[in-house]
């Protein structure tokens, strides 16, 4: 398998993150909306998701996001998938995060990406729900 940098984004929450406690505190489910830019191997575009994190009993959230990107130069939009694991913050309020991605587009010169895996790795701000990350393509090849 190969890997190379398919696109880094800067984006954030557009809004507070919402969490909603179920079965007497057992089980707390988030809910966020954000958007940001992208830029794709040159290509500049933005990217809109949702994001439904479930929190992990040491009150840490879980990255499941779906979204679009939107590429200037492209006519049809590239839904994708990613979900993931975070860590703590560290003593700056930053917290690591990474998860696989999927993608889904009928974009004739990007329908490969249906075939493809990835694997996002980002940053984001505790305090300002900022984040910086980077996604990449996983290319198999024989062994």
């Amino acid at each position: 398998m190969r890997s190379e940098v398919l696109y880094t984004v800067e984006h954030g929450y557009d809004g507070d993150l919402s969490a909603a406690v179920l079965h007497d505190q057992a089980f707390v489910q988030g809910y966020g909306r954000g958007s940001g830019t992208v830029d794709w191997q040159g290509r500049r575009g933005v990217i809109e998701w949702t994001n439904f994190p479930p929190m992990r009993p040491d009150g840490v959230f879980l990255p499941d996001v779906r979204g679009v990107i939107r590429l200037d130069e492209v006519a049809r939009p590239i839904l994708f998938r990613m979900h993931g694991i975070s860590l703590e913050p560290d003593e700056a309020g930053v917290r690591l995060f990474g998860g696989p991605v999927r993608w889904y587009t009928d974009a004739d010169e990007l329908l490969w990406l249906n075939d493809r895996y990835g694997f996002e790795e980002g940053t984001i701000s505790v305090e300002t729900g900022r984040m910086r990350s980077q996604t990449h393509v996983l290319h198999p090849e024989a062994p």
